[in-house]
C-alpha cells in the first residue's frame, strides 16, 4: 500500500511539471511576440499597491511557501525550470503559477517590481516579476530582494495584496 502512494505521488509531481513546462513554453512565446496587454488578463486585474508596500524594497527575503496547493505549484515551476533547454523569464514562471493555482481553485498576487541597475553607469532600470501566495513567494521570491513593487495583478475574488504582509 506504501509502494501504491509513493508512485502515485510521484506520478503526480511528474505531472504537475509537465503542465509547468507547457504553461513556461506558451508564457515565454506570449512574452516575446505578443503585445502584454493582449495576455495580462491571465494574470488579473491591475490593482493598487497597498499602502504597506509603497515607497518600500523587498530588502527581506520572502519566506517558503507552506500550503499545500501553492507548495505543490512551486516545486512542479523549479522542476520544469530545470528541464528547459533555456532559462524561463520571472515573468513566465510567475504567469505560469499564476495558471496552475487557479486550476487549483486558488489565486496569487503577481508582482512586479523596478530597480536602479546598480552595475549600470547610466540610469538603466532591471525589472523583476514574482508570484505571492498566502504563505511567502512562490516564484521569484529569491530574486526579489531590492526591488520596488510598482505593479500588482489580483484576480477577482481571489488572495489581494493587503491580505498578503
Amino acid at each position: 500500500m506504501v509502494l501504491i502512494h509513493y508512485f502515485s505521488r510521484s506520478w503526480r509531481g511528474y505531472m504537475n511539471a509537465a503542465e509547468a513546462l507547457v504553461l513556461l513554453v506558451v508564457f515565454g512565446i506570449a512574452q516575446r511576440w505578443i503585445p502584454i496587454k493582449r495576455w495580462s488578463r491571465v494574470l488579473g486585474r491591475n490593482a493598487r499597491v497597498p499602502s504597506h508596500w509603497q515607497g518600500e524594497t523587498a530588502v527581506t527575503p520572502i519566506p517558503r511557501v507552506r500550503v499545500t496547493e501553492e507548495r505543490v505549484v512551486a516545486i512542479a515551476i523549479e522542476r520544469a525550470c530545470r528541464r528547459l533547454p533555456f532559462i524561463p523569464t520571472c515573468l513566465a514562471q510567475a504567469s505560469a503559477g499564476q495558471v496552475m493555482l487557479r486550476h487549483r481553485g486558488r489565486s496569487g498576487v503577481v508582482v512586479i517590481g523596478l530597480r536602479l541597475n546598480p552595475l549600470s553607469a547610466g540610469k538603466s532600470w532591471e525589472a523583476h516579476a514574482w508570484l505571492l501566495g498566502k504563505c511567502g513567494a512562490i516564484t521569484g521570491g529569491k530574486n526579489a530582494p531590492g526591488f520596488t513593487p510598482t505593479n500588482i495583478f489580483e484576480l477577482p475574488s481571489g488572495l489581494s495584496a493587503d491580505e498578503i504582509l
